[in-house]
């Protein structure tokens, strides 16, 4: 749990109590809960020289010098002969019963209240005095007596920390993988096998070919917008001197139409015509490349089919799971039940696999040092070890981006001013934890400057 400055409460004890009828405040005790509530605790006494027959009311109060106040609940301190008067006059007279706490004069009261902010906002934003209202009252009349101010306070908030886990730079290749989920770190390389489905891998792009043809046209359907994609990908990530390409993983593929052996040949031109065009306009060696001949994607095709529904879908399933011959499970296909199935299958799914298949470009990136060390330091701070958390922040304290957990650290080790430079510094590069803790420390300010007044 992350620490946080201990609010503050400023309690100024009155004057010197001067005679014995003075009213007194001890053991006054008010602690902030959080920034929700204030327990007010503290203790009420009237001396007995203003006389036997007489009785004081005395009503603490919460005010504030614009005016806000808040009244606590009456006690009322009362003289032998008062009380005995007052007890006689309510059974004999139907007076009106006490509505505030009576107890002899010279007794203690105790007073333990919890206030909440909902309720009254403005002891939260002011200073606050805490006040003692008193009346005397006799038989027949009642004065007003000197009040006594038993204190004063002001809420200082807390100060809690914003602090953020600052992201790992992976250079421009990780920047580009934002918008470009065809990148991938080289961690997750695993080369191809039949049984993976292509299509259902998030993130790769293809390139069409005309039928039987391995021919890369940038004219073809939508090969222009791909092609210039993975070459302007490339381009940047080989320009940038903290990423790199390492592995660019072509899968060649072709439709099932056609003999198995003219399909594995086509297959393999077409990853190589791929692999061409990108060397062509990018200096790329040739161990960069992963090109894989998937052959007829037969795969693909049935995945496809299970996730369709359509008249002879089953019979299709069935074909492709027990036919181990390619070219006569084609054959099959082509015929089963008079052509419709497959007609269905050419139009609406065969095209599709007319392409280069599966294009992956995995990158690699120099390790983020900094990175690793502004993280393990924010954690520290979450386990409230500043201190140690500074020290490491201090190797890398000319990365940007340690700006904001210096201010923290520097904050909460006790050097205030130093910990203010690196917030204004971090906030004015934008950084959304860096305003959020300026902001803390102004409302800080502003109490801590009330305190003074």
């Amino acid at each position: 749990m992350m620490r946080s400055l201990s609010s503050i409460l400023l309690l100024a004890l009155g004057s010197s109590v001067c005679n014995a009828s003075a009213l007194r405040g001890n053991g006054v005790d008010a602690q902030w809960i959080d920034s929700t509530a204030l327990r007010l605790s503290f203790v009420l006494t009237e001396g007995d020289s203003v006389g036997s027959n007489y009785a004081v009311i005395a009503t603490p109060r919460l005010v504030t010098a614009k005016g806000d106040t808040l009244l606590l609940k009456p006690t009322v301190f009362r003289g032998k002969r008062n009380m005995r008067y007052t007890e006689r006059a309510r059974f004999y007279d139907n007076a009106q019963q006490a509505t505030a706490d009576e107890v002899a004069l010279g007794s203690e009261v105790r007073y333990d209240v919890t206030l909440r902010r909902a309720d009254s906002p403005w002891i939260w934003e002011d200073k606050v005095y805490l006040d003692v209202a008193r009346e005397k009252e006799g038989c027949c009349n009642v004065e007003d007596m000197a009040g006594r101010r038993m204190g004063d306070m002001v809420y200082v908030p807390q100060f809690v920390p914003a602090l953020a886990v600052v992201e790992d730079n992976a250079g421009k290749a990780g920047e580009l993988q934002k918008d470009n989920p065809v990148l991938m770190h080289v961690s997750q390389y695993k080369p191809y096998d039949n049984t993976r489905i292509l299509r259902k891998e998030k993130g790769a792009l293809y390139v069409h070919y005309p039928l039987n043809s391995s021919e890369l046209k940038r004219d073809f359907r939508d090969n222009a917008q791909t092609l210039d994609r993975i070459v302007d990908i490339t381009r940047s990530i080989m320009a940038d001197s903290t990423s790199s390409v390492k592995i660019i993983q072509i899968v060649g593929l072709a439709s099932v139409e056609g003999s198995q052996k003219n399909n594995v040949s086509l297959a393999g031109r077409r990853a190589d015509a791929l692999k061409a065009y990108i060397q062509k306009r990018v200096k790329i060696s040739d161990k960069l490349f992963d090109c894989a001949n998937g052959g007829e994607a037969w795969t693909e095709l049935r995945d496809q089919i299970a996730d369709g529904s359509f008249d002879g879908r089953d019979e299709l399933l069935h074909i492709i799971d027990t036919e181990k011959n390619p070219d006569k499970r084609e054959q099959m296909i082509r015929q089963l039940d008079g052509g419709r199935p497959y007609a269905y299958l050419r139009d609406n799914v065969l095209s599709d696999q007319r392409n280069s298949g599966y294009l992956r470009i995995y990158y690699d990136y120099v390790p983020d040092t900094a990175a690793k060390t502004i993280n393990e330091a924010t954690e520290l701070m979450q386990e409230e070890k500043y201190d140690e958390a500074l020290r490491k922040l201090l190797t890398v304290k000319d990365d940007k981006r340690a700006f904001s957990p210096l201010g923290v650290a520097y904050y909460m080790t006790g050097n205030r001013q130093k910990g203010l430079e690196y917030m204004k510094r971090a906030a004015a590069d934008g950084n959304v934890q860096a305003k959020r803790n300026l902001e803390q420390y102004e409302a800080i300010m502003k109490a801590e400057q009330l305190k003074e007044k």
